[in-house]
Protein backbone atom coordinates (compact mmCIF):
# COMPACT_ATOMS: atom_id res chain seq x y z
CA UNK A 1 0.00 0.00 0.00
CA UNK A 2 2.82 2.38 0.88
CA UNK A 3 4.58 1.70 -2.46
CA UNK A 4 1.37 2.38 -4.38
CA UNK A 5 0.85 5.58 -2.42
CA UNK A 6 4.34 6.87 -3.21
CA UNK A 7 4.01 5.86 -6.87
CA UNK A 8 0.80 7.83 -7.23
CA UNK A 9 2.43 10.80 -5.54
CA UNK A 10 5.26 10.71 -8.10
CA UNK A 11 2.81 10.44 -11.00
CA UNK A 12 0.80 13.37 -9.63
CA UNK A 13 3.94 15.47 -9.32
CA UNK A 14 4.98 14.66 -12.89
CA UNK A 15 1.52 15.57 -14.22
CA UNK A 16 1.53 18.82 -12.26
CA UNK A 17 4.88 19.77 -13.77
CA UNK A 18 3.60 18.82 -17.23
CA UNK A 19 0.49 20.95 -16.68
CA UNK A 20 2.62 23.93 -15.68
CA UNK A 21 4.91 23.55 -18.67
CA UNK A 22 2.13 22.76 -21.15
CA UNK A 23 1.74 25.58 -23.66
CA UNK A 24 4.73 27.58 -22.31
CA UNK A 25 7.79 28.86 -24.12
CA UNK A 26 9.17 25.36 -24.68
CA UNK A 27 8.72 24.97 -28.47
CA UNK A 28 9.40 21.69 -30.24
CA UNK A 29 11.54 21.78 -33.41
CA UNK A 30 8.73 20.60 -35.70
CA UNK A 31 6.39 23.27 -34.31
CA UNK A 32 9.10 25.89 -34.78
CA UNK A 33 9.62 24.82 -38.40
CA UNK A 34 5.88 25.07 -39.04
CA UNK A 35 5.73 28.57 -37.56
CA UNK A 36 8.62 29.80 -39.72
CA UNK A 37 7.22 28.12 -42.84
CA UNK A 38 3.82 29.70 -42.17
CA UNK A 39 5.38 33.17 -41.89
CA UNK A 40 7.30 32.69 -45.15
CA UNK A 41 4.19 31.38 -46.93
CA UNK A 42 2.19 34.40 -45.72
CA UNK A 43 4.98 36.68 -46.94
CA UNK A 44 4.91 35.08 -50.39
CA UNK A 45 1.13 35.53 -50.62
CA UNK A 46 1.54 39.20 -49.73
CA UNK A 47 4.14 39.50 -52.50
CA UNK A 48 1.67 38.09 -55.02
CA UNK A 49 -0.85 40.70 -53.84
CA UNK A 50 1.92 43.35 -54.12
CA UNK A 51 1.68 44.18 -50.42
CA UNK A 52 5.44 44.38 -50.11
CA UNK A 53 5.59 46.11 -46.70
CA UNK A 54 3.51 43.38 -45.08
CA UNK A 55 5.53 40.74 -46.92
CA UNK A 56 8.84 42.16 -45.67
CA UNK A 57 7.56 42.39 -42.09
CA UNK A 58 6.62 38.68 -42.05
CA UNK A 59 9.85 37.61 -43.75
CA UNK A 60 11.92 39.54 -41.19
CA UNK A 61 9.89 37.97 -38.37
CA UNK A 62 10.69 34.52 -39.77
CA UNK A 63 14.36 35.50 -40.03
CA UNK A 64 14.46 36.76 -36.42
CA UNK A 65 12.71 33.63 -35.11
CA UNK A 66 15.13 31.39 -37.03
CA UNK A 67 18.17 33.19 -35.66
CA UNK A 68 16.94 33.15 -32.07
CA UNK A 69 16.27 29.42 -32.26
CA UNK A 70 19.46 28.67 -34.25
CA UNK A 71 17.39 27.10 -37.05
CA UNK A 72 19.77 27.30 -40.03
CA UNK A 73 17.39 26.09 -42.76
CA UNK A 74 14.68 28.53 -41.65
CA UNK A 75 17.24 31.36 -41.66
CA UNK A 76 18.31 30.56 -45.24
CA UNK A 77 14.71 30.40 -46.47
CA UNK A 78 13.80 33.66 -44.72
CA UNK A 79 16.89 35.40 -46.17
CA UNK A 80 15.97 34.15 -49.64
CA UNK A 81 12.45 35.57 -49.23
CA UNK A 82 13.86 38.93 -48.11
CA UNK A 83 16.14 38.98 -51.18
CA UNK A 84 13.17 38.35 -53.47
CA UNK A 85 11.18 41.21 -51.92
CA UNK A 86 14.18 43.59 -52.20
CA UNK A 87 14.55 42.71 -55.89
CA UNK A 88 10.86 43.41 -56.55
CA UNK A 89 11.06 46.75 -54.76
CA UNK A 90 14.29 47.74 -56.60
CA UNK A 91 16.48 47.62 -53.49
CA UNK A 92 19.25 45.87 -55.38
CA UNK A 93 22.10 46.76 -53.01
CA UNK A 94 20.23 45.37 -49.98
CA UNK A 95 19.23 42.31 -52.00
CA UNK A 96 22.83 41.60 -53.01
CA UNK A 97 24.09 41.85 -49.42
CA UNK A 98 21.41 39.46 -48.13
CA UNK A 99 21.99 37.11 -51.08
CA UNK A 100 25.69 36.79 -50.22
CA UNK A 101 24.83 35.98 -46.60
CA UNK A 102 22.17 33.45 -47.64
CA UNK A 103 24.53 31.81 -50.16
CA UNK A 104 27.23 31.34 -47.50
CA UNK A 105 24.81 29.74 -45.03
CA UNK A 106 23.21 27.54 -47.71
CA UNK A 107 26.60 26.21 -48.87
CA UNK A 108 27.82 25.52 -45.31
CA UNK A 109 24.52 23.86 -44.41
CA UNK A 110 24.30 21.78 -47.61
CA UNK A 111 20.86 23.17 -48.53
CA UNK A 112 20.96 22.52 -52.29
CA UNK A 113 17.43 23.56 -53.23
CA UNK A 114 17.70 26.82 -51.31
CA UNK A 115 21.17 27.47 -52.79
CA UNK A 116 19.75 27.11 -56.32
CA UNK A 117 17.08 29.74 -55.57
CA UNK A 118 19.67 32.15 -54.13
CA UNK A 119 21.96 31.73 -57.16
CA UNK A 120 19.01 32.54 -59.44
CA UNK A 121 18.41 35.71 -57.42
CA UNK A 122 22.08 36.68 -57.78
CA UNK A 123 21.88 36.06 -61.54
CA UNK A 124 18.79 38.29 -61.73
CA UNK A 125 20.63 41.06 -59.88
CA UNK A 126 23.51 40.77 -62.35
CA UNK A 127 20.98 41.01 -65.20
CA UNK A 128 19.31 44.09 -63.71
CA UNK A 129 22.72 45.73 -63.17
CA UNK A 130 23.39 45.59 -66.93
CA UNK A 131 22.29 49.17 -67.58
CA UNK A 132 25.38 50.29 -69.49
CA UNK A 133 28.03 48.57 -71.61
CA UNK A 134 30.67 49.23 -68.92
CA UNK A 135 29.06 47.17 -66.14
CA UNK A 136 29.81 43.80 -67.75
CA UNK A 137 28.04 41.50 -65.24
CA UNK A 138 26.29 39.27 -67.78
CA UNK A 139 29.01 36.60 -67.69
CA UNK A 140 29.00 36.65 -63.88
CA UNK A 141 25.23 36.22 -63.92
CA UNK A 142 25.48 33.32 -66.39
CA UNK A 143 27.87 31.55 -64.00
CA UNK A 144 25.32 31.79 -61.15
CA UNK A 145 22.36 30.80 -63.34
CA UNK A 146 24.12 27.79 -64.87
CA UNK A 147 25.21 26.51 -61.44
CA UNK A 148 21.61 26.96 -60.23
CA UNK A 149 20.33 25.00 -63.26
CA UNK A 150 22.68 22.08 -62.53
CA UNK A 151 21.59 21.99 -58.89
CA UNK A 152 17.90 22.18 -59.81
CA UNK A 153 18.27 19.33 -62.32
CA UNK A 154 20.01 17.17 -59.71
CA UNK A 155 17.22 17.85 -57.21
CA UNK A 156 14.37 17.58 -59.74
CA UNK A 157 13.24 21.14 -58.90
CA UNK A 158 11.24 21.99 -62.05
CA UNK A 159 10.32 25.58 -61.11
CA UNK A 160 13.94 26.48 -60.42
CA UNK A 161 15.01 24.82 -63.69
CA UNK A 162 12.52 26.97 -65.62
CA UNK A 163 13.54 30.14 -63.79
CA UNK A 164 17.23 29.44 -64.40
CA UNK A 165 16.52 28.96 -68.13
CA UNK A 166 14.62 32.26 -68.29
CA UNK A 167 17.43 34.14 -66.54
CA UNK A 168 20.05 32.62 -68.86
CA UNK A 169 17.95 33.69 -71.85
CA UNK A 170 17.59 37.19 -70.35
CA UNK A 171 21.36 37.47 -69.88
CA UNK A 172 21.94 36.51 -73.51
CA UNK A 173 19.45 39.20 -74.53
CA UNK A 174 21.47 41.64 -72.38
CA UNK A 175 24.65 40.72 -74.23
CA UNK A 176 23.01 42.01 -77.46
CA UNK A 177 21.66 45.19 -75.89
CA UNK A 178 24.51 47.42 -76.97
CA UNK A 179 25.35 45.68 -80.25
CA UNK A 180 24.21 47.10 -83.61
CA UNK A 181 23.54 44.95 -85.45
CA UNK A 182 22.85 42.27 -82.85
CA UNK A 183 24.86 39.06 -82.65
CA UNK A 184 22.60 36.46 -84.25
CA UNK A 185 24.23 33.56 -82.39
CA UNK A 186 23.59 35.23 -79.03
CA UNK A 187 20.07 35.98 -80.20
CA UNK A 188 19.51 32.35 -81.16
CA UNK A 189 20.83 31.09 -77.81
CA UNK A 190 18.57 33.52 -75.93
CA UNK A 191 15.56 32.16 -77.83
CA UNK A 192 16.54 28.56 -77.11
CA UNK A 193 16.89 29.13 -73.36
CA UNK A 194 13.59 31.01 -73.16
CA UNK A 195 11.92 28.23 -75.15
CA UNK A 196 13.39 25.62 -72.83
CA UNK A 197 12.00 27.47 -69.81
CA UNK A 198 8.58 27.80 -71.46
CA UNK A 199 8.51 24.09 -72.25
CA UNK A 200 9.14 23.23 -68.58
CA UNK A 201 6.47 25.71 -67.43
CA UNK A 202 3.89 24.39 -69.92
CA UNK A 203 4.66 20.72 -69.19
CA UNK A 204 4.22 21.23 -65.45
CA UNK A 205 1.38 23.79 -65.73
CA UNK A 206 2.98 26.54 -63.62
CA UNK A 207 0.94 29.74 -64.28
CA UNK A 208 3.50 32.14 -62.81
CA UNK A 209 6.29 30.76 -64.99
CA UNK A 210 4.03 30.70 -68.03
CA UNK A 211 3.48 34.45 -67.61
CA UNK A 212 7.21 35.01 -67.08
CA UNK A 213 7.96 33.12 -70.28
CA UNK A 214 5.59 35.33 -72.26
CA UNK A 215 7.33 38.45 -70.93
CA UNK A 216 10.80 37.10 -71.79
CA UNK A 217 9.56 36.05 -75.23
CA UNK A 218 8.21 39.58 -75.76
CA UNK A 219 11.67 41.06 -75.05
CA UNK A 220 13.25 38.55 -77.40
CA UNK A 221 10.88 39.40 -80.29
CA UNK A 222 11.37 43.11 -79.65
CA UNK A 223 15.18 42.82 -79.81
CA UNK A 224 14.91 41.04 -83.13
CA UNK A 225 12.47 43.64 -84.59
CA UNK A 226 9.88 40.90 -85.11
CA UNK A 227 6.75 42.82 -84.14
CA UNK A 228 4.40 41.02 -86.53
CA UNK A 229 5.55 37.61 -85.26
CA UNK A 230 5.21 38.84 -81.69
CA UNK A 231 1.61 39.95 -82.34
CA UNK A 232 0.68 36.58 -83.86
CA UNK A 233 2.39 34.78 -80.95
CA UNK A 234 0.57 36.83 -78.29
CA UNK A 235 -2.80 36.47 -80.04
CA UNK A 236 -2.27 32.72 -80.26
CA UNK A 237 -1.33 32.47 -76.57
CA UNK A 238 -4.28 34.62 -75.57
CA UNK A 239 -6.72 32.36 -77.42
CA UNK A 240 -5.34 29.33 -75.58
CA UNK A 241 -5.60 30.84 -72.10
CA UNK A 242 -8.13 29.76 -69.51
CA UNK A 243 -10.87 32.40 -69.37
CA UNK A 244 -10.22 32.98 -65.64
CA UNK A 245 -6.50 33.67 -66.12
CA UNK A 246 -7.06 37.44 -66.11
CA UNK A 247 -3.53 38.31 -64.99
CA UNK A 248 -1.78 36.62 -67.94
CA UNK A 249 -4.39 37.95 -70.37
CA UNK A 250 -3.97 41.51 -69.09
CA UNK A 251 -0.17 41.22 -69.43
CA UNK A 252 -0.63 40.11 -73.06
CA UNK A 253 -3.02 43.01 -73.69
CA UNK A 254 -0.43 45.42 -72.32
CA UNK A 255 2.23 44.06 -74.71
CA UNK A 256 -0.21 44.11 -77.65
CA UNK A 257 -1.03 47.79 -77.03
CA UNK A 258 2.65 48.60 -77.59
CA UNK A 259 3.06 46.27 -80.55
CA UNK A 260 -0.08 47.52 -82.36
CA UNK A 261 1.09 51.09 -81.83
CA UNK A 262 4.51 50.28 -83.30
CA UNK A 263 3.07 48.60 -86.40
CA UNK A 264 0.64 51.47 -87.00
CA UNK A 265 -2.71 49.93 -85.95
CA UNK A 266 -4.11 52.44 -83.40
CA UNK A 267 -7.65 51.02 -83.39
CA UNK A 268 -6.44 47.57 -82.35
CA UNK A 269 -4.15 49.22 -79.80
CA UNK A 270 -7.19 51.01 -78.30
CA UNK A 271 -9.20 47.77 -78.22
CA UNK A 272 -6.32 45.97 -76.50
CA UNK A 273 -6.12 48.80 -73.96
CA UNK A 274 -9.83 48.46 -73.18
CA UNK A 275 -9.38 44.69 -72.83
CA UNK A 276 -6.42 45.34 -70.52
CA UNK A 277 -8.48 47.60 -68.22
CA UNK A 278 -11.42 45.14 -68.16
CA UNK A 279 -9.23 42.13 -67.38
CA UNK A 280 -7.30 43.99 -64.69
CA UNK A 281 -10.59 44.87 -62.98
CA UNK A 282 -11.66 41.22 -63.18
CA UNK A 283 -8.28 40.18 -61.80
CA UNK A 284 -8.63 42.57 -58.84
CA UNK A 285 -12.08 41.19 -58.04
CA UNK A 286 -10.72 37.66 -58.39
CA UNK A 287 -7.90 38.38 -55.93
CA UNK A 288 -10.36 39.93 -53.49
CA UNK A 289 -12.48 36.77 -53.59
CA UNK A 290 -9.39 34.62 -53.12
CA UNK A 291 -8.26 36.75 -50.20
CA UNK A 292 -11.67 36.49 -48.56
CA UNK A 293 -11.72 32.72 -49.07
CA UNK A 294 -8.22 32.47 -47.66
CA UNK A 295 -9.21 34.47 -44.59
CA UNK A 296 -12.24 32.23 -44.02
CA UNK A 297 -10.12 29.10 -44.39
CA UNK A 298 -7.50 30.49 -42.02
CA UNK A 299 -10.15 31.38 -39.46
CA UNK A 300 -11.62 27.87 -39.62
CA UNK A 301 -8.16 26.36 -39.20
CA UNK A 302 -7.40 28.60 -36.22
CA UNK A 303 -10.74 27.69 -34.64
CA UNK A 304 -9.97 23.97 -35.06
CA UNK A 305 -6.55 24.50 -33.50
CA UNK A 306 -8.13 26.32 -30.54
CA UNK A 307 -10.65 23.49 -30.07
CA UNK A 308 -7.84 20.93 -30.18
CA UNK A 309 -5.89 22.96 -27.63
CA UNK A 310 -8.90 23.09 -25.32
CA UNK A 311 -9.38 19.33 -25.63
CA UNK A 312 -5.74 18.78 -24.72
CA UNK A 313 -6.12 20.88 -21.60
CA UNK A 314 -9.35 19.06 -20.70
CA UNK A 315 -7.70 15.65 -21.04
CA UNK A 316 -4.73 16.79 -18.99
CA UNK A 317 -6.97 18.21 -16.27
CA UNK A 318 -9.06 15.03 -16.25
CA UNK A 319 -5.98 12.84 -15.78
CA UNK A 320 -4.70 15.18 -13.09
CA UNK A 321 -8.09 15.11 -11.33
CA UNK A 322 -8.14 11.30 -11.42
CA UNK A 323 -4.67 11.10 -9.91
CA UNK A 324 -5.53 13.62 -7.22
CA UNK A 325 -8.77 11.74 -6.49
CA UNK A 326 -6.81 8.50 -6.10
CA UNK A 327 -4.38 10.25 -3.75
CA UNK A 328 -7.27 11.65 -1.73
CA UNK A 329 -8.87 8.20 -1.47
CA UNK A 330 -5.59 6.72 -0.28
CA UNK A 331 -5.15 9.48 2.29
CA UNK A 332 -8.70 9.04 3.59
CA UNK A 333 -8.28 5.26 3.70
CA UNK A 334 -5.04 5.63 5.64
CA UNK A 335 -6.66 8.05 8.05
CA UNK A 336 -9.64 5.76 8.61
CA UNK A 337 -7.33 2.80 9.16
CA UNK A 338 -5.36 4.73 11.78
CA UNK A 339 -8.57 5.98 13.37
CA UNK A 340 -9.89 2.42 13.59
CA UNK A 341 -6.69 1.19 15.22
CA UNK A 342 -6.83 4.09 17.67
CA UNK A 343 -10.47 3.38 18.48
CA UNK A 344 -9.69 -0.29 19.16
CA UNK A 345 -6.80 0.72 21.39
CA UNK A 346 -8.92 3.24 23.25
CA UNK A 347 -11.67 0.68 23.72
CA UNK A 348 -9.16 -1.81 25.12
CA UNK A 349 -7.81 0.82 27.52
CA UNK A 350 -11.34 1.82 28.46
CA UNK A 351 -12.26 -1.80 29.22
CA UNK A 352 -9.10 -2.22 31.31
CA UNK A 353 -9.83 1.02 33.14
CA UNK A 354 -13.39 -0.04 33.91
CA UNK A 355 -12.14 -3.34 35.30
CA UNK A 356 -9.60 -1.54 37.48
CA UNK A 357 -12.24 0.93 38.66
CA UNK A 358 -14.62 -1.91 39.46
CA UNK A 359 -11.96 -3.76 41.39
CA UNK A 360 -10.87 -0.66 43.25
CA UNK A 361 -14.48 0.26 43.93
CA UNK A 362 -15.02 -3.05 45.65
CA UNK A 363 -11.93 -2.44 47.77
CA UNK A 364 -13.17 1.04 48.61
CA UNK A 365 -16.62 -0.23 49.52
CA UNK A 366 -15.12 -2.97 51.73
CA UNK A 367 -11.56 -2.00 52.66
CA UNK A 368 -11.33 -4.76 55.29
CA UNK A 369 -11.17 -7.51 52.65
CA UNK A 370 -7.53 -7.05 51.70
CA UNK A 371 -6.42 -6.35 55.27
CA UNK A 372 -8.30 -9.39 56.52
CA UNK A 373 -6.38 -11.68 54.23
CA UNK A 374 -3.09 -10.22 55.40
CA UNK A 375 -4.12 -10.59 59.07
CA UNK A 376 -5.15 -14.23 58.51
CA UNK A 377 -1.78 -14.96 56.98
CA UNK A 378 0.01 -13.21 59.87
CA UNK A 379 -2.07 -15.12 62.41
CA UNK A 380 -1.14 -18.45 60.83
CA UNK A 381 2.56 -17.60 61.11
CA UNK A 382 2.40 -15.97 64.58
CA UNK A 383 3.39 -19.12 66.47
CA UNK A 384 6.78 -19.10 64.81
CA UNK A 385 7.41 -15.38 65.27
CA UNK A 386 8.67 -13.43 68.24
CA UNK A 387 6.46 -10.78 69.80
CA UNK A 388 8.65 -8.05 68.34
CA UNK A 389 8.39 -9.54 64.85
CA UNK A 390 4.59 -9.77 65.12
CA UNK A 391 4.37 -6.11 66.16
CA UNK A 392 6.66 -5.07 63.26
CA UNK A 393 4.53 -7.03 60.77
CA UNK A 394 1.40 -5.32 62.04
CA UNK A 395 3.03 -1.92 61.71
CA UNK A 396 4.04 -2.84 58.10
CA UNK A 397 0.45 -3.86 57.33
CA UNK A 398 -0.87 -0.57 58.61
CA UNK A 399 1.65 1.45 56.59
CA UNK A 400 0.93 -0.59 53.44
CA UNK A 401 -2.81 -0.02 53.80
CA UNK A 402 -2.27 3.71 54.22
CA UNK A 403 -0.14 3.97 51.00
CA UNK A 404 -2.55 1.84 48.92
CA UNK A 405 -5.54 3.90 50.02
CA UNK A 406 -3.68 7.14 49.16
CA UNK A 407 -2.86 5.96 45.61
CA UNK A 408 -6.44 4.84 45.09
CA UNK A 409 -7.71 8.21 46.31
CA UNK A 410 -5.42 10.06 43.90
CA UNK A 411 -6.53 7.91 40.96
CA UNK A 412 -10.20 8.20 41.75
CA UNK A 413 -9.80 11.95 42.33
CA UNK A 414 -8.17 12.42 38.93
CA UNK A 415 -10.89 10.32 37.35
CA UNK A 416 -13.63 12.40 38.94
CA UNK A 417 -11.94 15.66 37.92
CA UNK A 418 -11.70 14.43 34.30
CA UNK A 419 -15.35 13.42 34.29
CA UNK A 420 -16.34 16.78 35.76
CA UNK A 421 -14.45 18.60 33.05
CA UNK A 422 -16.16 16.57 30.32
CA UNK A 423 -19.57 17.23 31.86
CA UNK A 424 -18.78 20.94 31.99
CA UNK A 425 -17.70 20.90 28.32
CA UNK A 426 -21.00 19.29 27.34
CA UNK A 427 -22.87 22.05 29.22
CA UNK A 428 -25.67 20.07 30.88
CA UNK A 429 -27.95 21.95 33.25
CA UNK A 430 -29.06 20.55 36.61
CA UNK A 431 -32.54 19.96 35.26
CA UNK A 432 -31.10 18.00 32.33
CA UNK A 433 -28.92 15.90 34.63
CA UNK A 434 -32.01 15.20 36.75
CA UNK A 435 -33.92 13.99 33.67
CA UNK A 436 -30.96 11.78 32.64
CA UNK A 437 -30.88 10.10 36.06
CA UNK A 438 -34.66 9.57 36.12
CA UNK A 439 -34.46 8.08 32.63
CA UNK A 440 -31.76 5.72 33.88
CA UNK A 441 -34.20 4.50 36.51
CA UNK A 442 -36.41 3.35 33.63
CA UNK A 443 -39.04 6.12 33.92
CA UNK A 444 -40.95 7.18 30.84
CA UNK A 445 -41.48 10.80 29.84
CA UNK A 446 -44.93 10.94 31.45
CA UNK A 447 -43.60 9.47 34.69
CA UNK A 448 -40.68 11.91 34.75
CA UNK A 449 -43.10 14.79 34.14
CA UNK A 450 -45.23 13.72 37.12
CA UNK A 451 -42.17 13.25 39.32
CA UNK A 452 -40.65 16.75 38.74
CA UNK A 453 -43.92 18.60 38.05
CA UNK A 454 -43.34 19.44 34.38
CA UNK A 455 -45.34 18.90 31.21
CA UNK A 456 -44.53 15.94 28.95
CA UNK A 457 -43.69 18.40 26.15
CA UNK A 458 -41.12 20.15 28.37
CA UNK A 459 -39.53 16.82 29.32
CA UNK A 460 -39.24 15.84 25.63
CA UNK A 461 -37.75 19.24 24.81
CA UNK A 462 -35.13 18.74 27.52
CA UNK A 463 -34.35 15.30 26.13
CA UNK A 464 -33.82 16.67 22.61
CA UNK A 465 -31.41 19.26 23.99
CA UNK A 466 -29.59 16.52 25.90
CA UNK A 467 -29.30 14.44 22.74
CA UNK A 468 -27.84 17.38 20.86
CA UNK A 469 -25.31 18.27 23.56
CA UNK A 470 -24.17 14.69 24.16
CA UNK A 471 -24.15 13.74 20.49
CA UNK A 472 -26.56 10.77 20.91
CA UNK A 473 -29.78 9.76 19.15
CA UNK A 474 -31.91 7.90 21.74
CA UNK A 475 -32.43 7.17 25.43
CA UNK A 476 -30.21 4.07 25.53
CA UNK A 477 -27.27 5.99 24.00
CA UNK A 478 -27.91 8.83 26.45
CA UNK A 479 -27.81 6.45 29.48
CA UNK A 480 -24.64 4.74 28.18
CA UNK A 481 -22.89 8.08 27.70
CA UNK A 482 -24.03 9.31 31.09
CA UNK A 483 -22.65 6.14 32.70
CA UNK A 484 -19.27 6.76 31.10
CA UNK A 485 -19.30 10.29 32.46
CA UNK A 486 -20.24 9.08 35.96
CA UNK A 487 -23.55 10.94 36.02
CA UNK A 488 -25.41 7.77 37.05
Amino acid sequence: MEKLYHSLLCIGAILCVAACRYGTDAVQPDVLSQDISALIADSERDVQSQRFDFAMEKALSALDLSRKSDYALGEVRALSTVVGIDIMTSRDADAWEKALEAESKARSGGFGRELAGILISKAKLCSYAEISPETGRNDEGLTYAQEALVLAEELGAVEQQAEACYVIGSLYINKNRWLDPIDRELYRQAGEWIGRGQTLAEANDIPRLKRNGIMFRSRWYQQGDRDEEAIRYFEQVQDSLDETDYLTASALDDRLVRLYTRVGEPQKALESHDDYVFRMQKYILQKQDETLQEMETRFELQEKERQLERRRYQVLLLVLALVLSALAILLVAGYLRKAHRRAVELQRLSDSKEQIIEFLSRDIRNPANTMAEEIVTLSAAASSLSPEEIRQRCRDLAEQARVVNSDVADYVGNLLVDRSRKIADIGLSQREIQIIRLSAEGLKATEIADRIFLSVHTVNTHRQRIYSKMGVRNVSDMIRKATELGLI
